[in-house]
């Protein structure tokens, strides 16, 4: 009883934007505060091989769901490169700042946005491609992480996730649990679901005097180990074991 009682009120305080895991400090901003800074071509720049990743499991043309969406510009640059992309998020001024400044994409139609809970998505079984999110689910407890994927394997053939681990030096939010890739695989496990394709993202600076090859997108699926490695941040493909 007192662990459902303490999850209820971290899940509140995440919905909120205000929770502190135990030992973690309390973010000292908002979501909203959080993602003004961010610009479409940052994040081109920075979340390219999570987009090549998305990229080369679904083909342009797939239904995706992004969880979580924050600022919205994974969505909008997915939708760019053709996807049809449904955004959500539960915090209502991210969904209505994202709205608004991307109307002509929504106009369009490939990308559509709402204000949505990702504990309790109103999507039918296996309505979607993939679900996928950058920067989401560190902010959880571990039960709470495979909650939010259950849910997510159960409206997607795939989720694809971006996560820091325990090789990243900065929490930017402030309340980020940095977990090694080997916690992250047994929470996908508890969740039911298997890795098929795991890479990294972000090396520390002195890596990149090593050949560009390396980190490359051909050099990043030629080389996997590498990112597994060294990176500090993990990009997994998950499916569901009952799906297959």
């Amino acid at each position: 009883m007192k662990e459902r009682v303490y999850l209820a009120t971290q899940l509140a305080a995440e919905r909120a934007g205000t929770s502190a895991l135990p030992g973690m400090p309390a973010p000292q901003r908002s979501w909203a505060d959080f993602c003004d800074g961010i610009s479409l071509f940052e994040n081109a720049v920075r979340l390219r091989t999570f987009l090549w990743t998305i990229q080369k499991h679904c083909a342009p043309g797939s239904s995706l769901l992004e969880v979580g969406c924050g600022s919205g510009t994974a969505a909008v640059l997915l939708a760019d490169m053709g996807y049809r992309v449904n955004a959500c998020d539960f915090d209502r001024d991210l969904v209505a700042r994202l709205s608004a400044t991307y109307s002509d994409w929504i106009r369009r139609g490939p990308l559509h946005v709402e204000q949505t809970d990702m504990f309790e998505l109103p999507w039918c079984d296996v309505f979607f491609d993939a679900a996928y999110h950058q920067g989401v689910l560190e902010h959880f407890a571990d039960e709470l992480i495979v909650a939010a994927l259950k849910e997510q394997a159960r409206v997607a053939k795939l989720v694809v996730f971006d996560v820091p681990n325990c090789r990243h030096v900065v929490r930017t939010f402030g309340n980020e649990r940095l977990l090694s890739p080997r916690h992250w695989r047994t929470l996908i496990s508890r969740a039911g679901l298997e890795v098929i394709a795991e890479q990294g993202r972000d090396f520390p600076r002195w890596m990149y005097a090593l050949p560009h090859a390396l980190f490359s997108h051909r050099g990043m699926d030629r080389w996997p180990f590498f990112g597994r490695l060294f990176a500090a941040n993990t990009i997994f493909v998950c499916r569901s074991v009952r799906n297959q």
